[in-house]
């Protein structure tokens, strides 16, 4: 978990937070509504409209109509938004690229028979 938040911290920067960066990534494989976003980040509905609401104002994200149902709106990430995705990713990534150099080839190793298991598990 830790890990998670520093990475999410290192790709923030002025243009987005950290939970407006999880945003971008879930959307940016395809439109959600509001509460599938709330649901997803595990956070209140009310609290998603705001960071929508600043994504929005910033023109990362659009809103449109659902087609399946006229009462709720889908979130839609913009071309603006995309890039401003790839440029926090591209710093998170930097900045891990750093940390995993550093370490030794054994540690390395390590490090990847970990993932490999965490991901084992969460399958």
């Amino acid at each position: 978990m830790r890990t998670s938040r520093r990475l999410r911290a290192e790709a923030a920067s002025r243009e987005i937070s950290p939970g407006q960066y999880s945003v971008l990534a879930a959307i940016m494989k395809g439109p959600l509504t509001v509460g599938q976003l709330a649901a997803r980040e595990q956070i209140q509905a009310p609290s998603m409209t705001r960071i929508v609401n600043a994504l929005a104002a910033a023109e990362f994200v659009c809103r449109e109509e659902n087609p399946h149902d006229k009462r709720q709106v889908i979130v839609r990430i913009t071309e603006s938004g995309s890039c401003a995705l790839l440029r926090a990713r591209s710093k998170r990534t930097a900045w891990l690229a750093v940390r995993v150099g550093a370490l030794t080839a054994q540690e390395r190793a390590t490090l990847h028979d970990a993932a490999l298991l965490l991901q084992e598990m969460s399958a």
